[in-house]
């Protein structure tokens, strides 16, 4: 009888460590989310996440921002590992310096949801203009990275393409010219068959 109760036991305590470490993990990645960059710890609350007021809003709103910027970082981070320190590249410093603003305007509109809605409104105001701003910078940064990062080709009517083909046109047409005028003289080609005979 003592068996299957320990069994029992056992399986149970088992499958608690699991969930507790499955909601560990769910909890984690809630929080890297939830976070505007994913190193700097937000005082946001988790209601944050579904929560329609104002402060909730431009809070998910900076996370966004965070997100995109992370990702220029990441996809202007040099594939080869150096032994010395690289600068970073002007748009990645640009992402740098964009994700820093939307921590200290989440900082701030943490700070301002303490307070009444009364007391809070204009200020709120002020931040979400500030909130717009930043993610139109972040929007052209996405823009620009996407532009910077794409690989080049050819295009069809690019002018240097024409020229060139212009000149292999010219060439074609001077070389016939010059066989005319060899022929007009009475030289003979060197593969010419006749020649051969002769």
């Amino acid at each position: 009888m003592k068996w299957p109760l320990l069994l029992l036991l056992g399986s149970t305590g088992v499958i608690i460590v699991a969930l507790c470490i499955f909601a560990l993990l769910i909890r984690n990645r809630y929080q890297h989310h939830h976070r505007v960059d994913p190193s700097v710890p937000t005082e946001a609350p988790m209601s944050w996440l579904a929560d329609p007021r104002e402060p909730a809003r431009l809070h998910r709103r900076l996370s966004r921002v965070g997100t995109a910027t992370s990702r220029v970082v990441e996809d202007h981070q040099p594939r080869v590992r150096r032994l010395r320190r690289v600068e970073p590249s002007p748009v990645q410093a640009a992402a740098v310096a964009l994700r820093a603003q939307a921590v200290a305007l989440d900082r701030q509109v943490n700070r301002l949801a303490v307070l009444t809605p009364r007391a809070r409104r204009s200020e709120l105001a002020s931040v979400s203009r500030s909130v717009a701003e930043v993610e139109t910078a972040c929007t052209r940064l996405v823009a620009l990275s996407s532009e910077v990062l794409a690989p080049r080709g050819l295009a069809l009517d690019d002018p240097t393409l024409l020229d060139v083909t212009g000149q292999v046109e010219r060439l074609a047409q001077a070389h016939q010219e010059l066989l005319a005028l060899d022929d007009a003289a009475g030289l003979v080609r060197p593969d010419d068959p006749t020649v051969a005979e002769r």
